[in-house]
């Protein structure tokens, strides 16, 4: 699949699709509307296993993933990301509590592009997806 259809894919629907996985609902809430006023589509899940199923079945513009969840980490979430060659190319974000130097290395070492830190200004989550991803339709 190119580059191309896979943008287009995750622009379906209306504007690009982020899927953003997190065990705190309210985090889920406060990134979702501050990306649905931006013009993104917004997905969530709670967990990593909940993340994974919703990728045998999209292909999110980009993904935003907690580190710390139950069950499964969001490292693990991302390393199984980018071992499918459906899903490699999406940008993973990491928006999570876990700041030492050394999770942001282990978290770029598994694939992230970015690693922010709770709490964090939402519009600089906004300026990093419109970085990441197509412009959300007018």
């Amino acid at each position: 699949m190119s580059q191309e259809t896979k943008k287009t894919e995750a622009v379906a629907q209306g504007g690009p699709t982020i899927l953003v996985v997190d065990d705190d609902p309210s985090i889920l809430r406060i990134v979702q509307l501050t990306l649905e006023r931006s013009g993104y589509v917004v997905k969530t899940a709670a967990n990593g296993q909940e993340a994974m199923k919703m990728l045998h079945k999209m292909i999110p513009a980009v993904l935003i993933l907690d580190v710390t969840m139950p069950g499964m980490s969001g490292y693990e979430v991302c390393r199984w990301v980018k071992r499918d060659e459906r899903l490699e190319r999406v940008p993973v974000v990491f928006l999570t509590a876990q700041g030492s130097p050394q999770d942001y290395k282990t978290g770029h070492d598994a694939g992230a592009v970015v690693y922010m830190v709770k709490p964090f200004n939402p519009e600089g989550l906004t300026q990093v997806v419109r970085m990441l991803s197509p412009p959300p339709e007018a």
